[in-house]
């Protein structure tokens, strides 16, 4: 028996579709990389709106349990109220007071005087998890 070669015929490619696959997988990586950023980015502004909204809710809290009251809440309300927000934020700090300016004041020092005709529920948390509370929310519920 007698085996008959015949020649084997090949495309002549030279690797352009390895390399057109090799282009479309780069291209699809970098948008995946675009999605996975905006992603991340909305994960990012979700946590910030939770964060605000908390905050509204503590302060809505507060000013209900006021209503009705001539001055501010007693000492062991405020301070039980005051560690309901500092659990319920990261780093969260809150206060109740007469000001007369009371957008003012840090976390640290909320400058209330005490002598403004607004009673002013401030609260601060920390935004971006550095341990500083630097975000800040001020309820004005009403002058004196």
């Amino acid at each position: 028996m007698e085996s008959s070669k015949r020649p084997i015929r090949r495309a002549h490619c030279g690797g352009a579709t390895l390399i057109e696959a090799l282009a479309a997988l780069a291209i699809l990586s970098f948008g995946l990389a675009g999605i996975a950023a905006t992603q991340f980015r909305s994960l990012a502004y979700l946590r910030e709106i939770s964060h605000e909204s908390r905050a509204m809710l503590h302060a809505a809290d507060m000013a209900e349990r006021l209503q009705g009251r001539g001055g501010g809440p007693g000492a062991a309300e405020l301070a039980r109220w005051q560690a309901e927000f500092a659990a319920a934020l990261p780093a969260g700090k809150a206060g109740v007071c007469f000001d007369s300016t009371p957008r003012d004041g840090a976390a640290s020092a909320p400058a209330c005087d005490g002598a403004g005709g607004f009673l002013a529920i401030k609260l601060w948390w920390d935004e971006d998890q550095d341990g500083e509370p630097e975000r800040r929310q001020v309820t004005i519920l009403r002058s004196r």
